[in-house]
Parts: C-alpha cells; sequence; structure tokens
C-alpha cells in the first residue's frame, strides 16, 4: 500500500513501495487530506503519455486502487476535487507527484482483457447509485398511514368547536402522522452530495454519452498521432553525428587547448595559493610576507578567469547561467527524495534555491534542504559532445571533495520525462561518471572538465549538489561542442 498526505496544494508521499506492472486491482493507494479539502467531492487523476485516467474518492473516500493500464515507467499523479456548496465555482488542485512504475516479469497470454478503469462520468453515475434506499421497517406503512389519516378526517367531522379534548386529541393524532412522515423525507436527504445530485437534470445526464464519445473518438486520435510521430521519431535519429564532427576544425581544437593550458595554470596557482594560507595559519611572523604572495596568486587567478571568460562566446552553449536565469529554467529538472520537478516548480517549493539573496546562482543549501540532502540537477538540452569536448561550471564550495558528474547518451525514443530517464540510466549504473571535483573557494571558480575515450553522440549531462560542507552555488554552466 503506498500512502499520501494532501495539505494545500502538495502531495506528500508518506509511505512509498516498489510498484510492478501488469497488476489487475491489486495496488491500494490511501490518502490522508488536510482540513481544507474535506468539504471537497475529490478524484485522484493518472496520466500516462498522453492517457489519463480517473479514481473518484467522493466526499469520504480515503482509498482507491491503480488503474490496471498503467505500464512500465513514469506516471503522473494529482488530485482534484470540487465544492458542490459553492454556486460560483470552486476547484482545488494539486502539484503531481510522479510514481515509477518497474517492469514484471509476468509472463501470460497476450489476449488476457484487462478490465478497463471506468471513465469519470461512468464513476460519477456508479456513486449516484450507491445511494441506497433506507430501511423502512420502522415506520408506518403507506396503507397504514392512509388509515391514519381517514381515520383523523372522521374524526374532524364529529368535532364541536367547543369540545378542546376533542380537538387536541386529533391534533395530537395529526403531530404524530406528521412526525411519521418528516424522517422518511429527510432521510432521503442527507447525503453529502445531495445539492450535485440534484443539480443533475435529465438534459445534463442526456449528455453524458455524447461526452463519452467525444472523449474515445479524440482518444483515438491522440493515439493515431502518437504512432505518426513515433515513426517520425524513429527516423530522424537514425543519422550518425557527421555534421557536428566535420565542423570541429583545427581552429576550434587550437582555442580548446588554449583553454585546457590556462585551466591548468589556475589549478597550480590554486594548490600554490593553499600552500600559502598554510604557512600564514602556522608562522606569525611571516603573515604579511604570505598576504602580500596570496594577493598576488588571488590577481593571477582573476586575470587567468578573464582569459577564459574573454574567449570566442560562439564557442559556447549555455546550460545555465545566473545572469538570465528565467531562460534556461525550463530545460533543467531536479530530482530531491523521488520527487521529480521543473526548476520554476522546484523554486516554488524551496524559495532559496535561485534567489537575488545569491544572484540567482543554484543554491544547494541546508536552509532549503537540511543536512546532507542530495539534489540531482539535469539539463534536458541535447549535447553534441565527442572526446574533444569540454564542460566548464563556474561555482563557489565550502569545502573540497569529490563531485558527481555524469552524462547519458540520448535514446532515439523517449517516453518518459528526460530527467526520470536520466535518474534511472544513473541508478543502473549506465551514466558516464565524469571525474569531477567541488573546489573549495569563497569566490567563482570555472572548473573545466573533458572526455577522454568518449564515443561521439547526443548526451544529457547531470550533477548532484550536496547540502553538506560543500553546499556549493553554481554560477553559469557552459559546454564546448
Amino acid at each position: 500500500m503506498l500512502k499520501f498526505l494532501v495539505k494545500q496544494q502538495k502531495i506528500e508521499i508518506l509511505e512509498r513501495e516498489v510498484i510492478a506492472s501488469d497488476q489487475i486491482s491489486f495496488v491500494t493507494l490511501k490518502f490522508t487530506f488536510d482540513g481544507d479539502w474535506k468539504k471537497f467531492y475529490k478524484v485522484v487523476q493518472f496520466t500516462q503519455c498522453d492517457e489519463t485516467y480517473n479514481r473518484v474518492l467522493g466526499f469520504d473516500g480515503l482509498s482507491c486502487l491503480l488503474p490496471a493500464e498503467l505500464h512500465a515507467g513514469a506516471v503522473k499523479m494529482s488530485v482534484f476535487g470540487y465544492d458542490a456548496d459553492n454556486t460560483s465555482g470552486l476547484r482545488a488542485t494539486t502539484v503531481p507527484v510522479t510514481l515509477n512504475i518497474r517492469q514484471s516479469g509476468f509472463v501470460g497470454d497476450d489476449d488476457s482483457p484487462i478490465p478497463p478503469t471506468p471513465d469519470l462520468y461512468t464513476q460519477i453515475l456508479q456513486k449516484i447509485e450507491e445511494v441506497t434506499a433506507p430501511d423502512m421497517s420502522q415506520y408506518p406503512k403507506k396503507d397504514e398511514i392512509q388509515s391514519m389519516i381517514e381515520q383523523a378526517l372522521a374524526n374532524s367531522e364529529t368535532v364541536i368547536p367547543s369540545d378542546y379534548e376533542t380537538i387536541e386529541k386529533l391534533n395530537n393524532e395529526i403531530l404524530m402522522i406528521y412526525e411519521s412522515l418528516t424522517p422518511i423525507r429527510e432521510i432521503f436527504h442527507t447525503h453529502k452530495n445531495k445539492e450535485f445530485l440534484d443539480s443533475l437534470t435529465a438534459e445534463s445526464l442526456a449528455l453524458i454519452p455524447d461526452l463519452q464519445q467525444f472523449e474515445d473518438t479524440v482518444k483515438e486520435d491522440i493515439h493515431r498521432i502518437d504512432e505518426i510521430l513515433q515513426s517520425i521519431n524513429n527516423a530522424a535519429h537514425t543519422h550518425e553525428n557527421l555534421t557536428v564532427l566535420n565542423e570541429i576544425t583545427a581552429d576550434k581544437i587550437k582555442k580548446w587547448d588554449s583553454i585546457s593550458t590556462l585551466q591548468t595554470q589556475m589549478n597550480s596557482f590554486s594548490t600554490a595559493m593553499t600552500v600559502y594560507s598554510e604557512k600564514v595559519s602556522n608562522t606569525t611572523a611571516r603573515v604579511g610576507s604570505a598576504e602580500s604572495n596570496i594577493n598576488a596568486l588571488q590577481k593571477t587567478i582573476e586575470a587567468l578567469q578573464k582569459q577564459i571568460d574573454s574567449l570566442n562566446s560562439s564557442n559556447f552553449i549555455t546550460l545555465f547561467s545566473n545572469e538570465n536565469y528565467a531562460q534556461y529554467a525550463p530545460e533543467i529538472g531536479l530530482i530531491l527524495n523521488g520527487g521529480y520537478h521543473l526548476m520554476n516548480d522546484f523554486m516554488t517549493l524551496y524559495p532559496n534555491f535561485c534567489t537575488s539573496a545569491n544572484d540567482y546562482a543554484l543554491s544547494y543549501s541546508q536552509t532549503d534542504f537540511g543536512w546532507d540532502s542530495e539534489i540531482l540537477t539535469v539539463c534536458t538540452k541535447e549535447l553534441n559532445l565527442s572526446e574533444k569536448s569540454k564542460i566548464i561550471i563556474s561555482f563557489k564550495s565550502g569545502a573540497a571533495e569529490d563531485g558527481k558528474l555524469y552524462l547519458v547518451e540520448k535514446p532515439q525514443y523517449i517516453d518518459v520525462p528526460v530527467t526520470i530517464y536520466v535518474k534511472d540510466k544513473i541508478d543502473r549504473g549506465q551514466a558516464v561518471d565524469l571525474n569531477f571535483k567541488w573546489l573549495q573557494s569563497e569566490n567563482y571558480v570555472s572548473v573545466m572538465t573533458g572526455f577522454e575515450n568518449l564515443t561521439s553522440g547526443k548526451y544529457y549531462l547531470a550533477w548532484a549538489g550536496r547540502s553538506n560542507n560543500t553546499h556549493p552555488l553554481i554560477k553559469n554552466v557552459k559546454v564546448l561542442e
């Protein structure tokens, strides 16, 4: 069983289990709702490969079954609800969470039918039909009520206005009849979705078959278009990277080599600077001399950094830059504790991740993530790379540590978000693990990483930022293809 907490517009995973494909009516999802959601008529929605399946919870439902149609891969799940008492229109929604379904070992008859998940309209009608008739055994039967009424009417014909005792008896009999009828009327109208059911007119119910036919037609068209696009994608990815390789001229290689030389010099000066810092700590008598040398080295590093920055920018592909972070956010995905987000949504959930306080650098701080959380960051822009390509990352780091920097080869066809695909390849050990280190620095430094023996092709770039002593700040990420 998987358990979730729905709070405001966010779904938190309370208890996670491995989900295997090919199940039928086996996986149960249980929900807990905060106070704001209790008044809503609630529906759980699942989306995979442009197909959507709904499970109606109603007002009091807290669990549902995972649709059997879902197959191996990523599934987005969200919850929506509406308030039938609000005549002006009120709908609650959530940010979706991603469920990962793994391939099962089931081998069976391919013709075995999978019971389809009823569409939303059918499930609502089923909920209506589930409103059962009350137990009438405790109330007078129709003929008994009729007899009581006739007796009361007969008594009324013999009443003398001055006979107050007879009038009071008649009134008591009429009151008894009314009290017997009142709970019968009310019991049919105590269900919570009364106003919603009352609003279902004959005209609106007559529209349901037409709506269902329209939904089926649209799904069929989408499926047919998807098949056409898949064949086009397969054909579009059969080429080799001949054009890209032909563009690698001797002039470009010369510029890249010059950058590598400058980077080597920077690393040498950084090492020397560390040595001088240690001398400052251990020998107070030579503080002035050591600080002078450190300042000189720092100026040299800054000069080398300017040389790197001044190289022909047309050779760079920028994957992220703090100077225009909003431009790159749509192509950056992040995974934290199994949850998948695009950068814009991630910034809403974690307000210190990319803000003016750090000049819009990516901040993997303990303020947002606590101690030693790992945030996988994926650039979904495809890159044409070879062993001559380079990656330059400009960052600050609170400590020196081996980092995690990956390349994942782009497949010919992908039916899940790129970030989920990259995460899966990394977990399976099928990514290229690059040699990368975080360097301790209070100022931004640029580190260049190359690819030895890399097979030319299309790749995605990913790295892991940790909220430990490194808690890096990343100002920009660039690639020399």
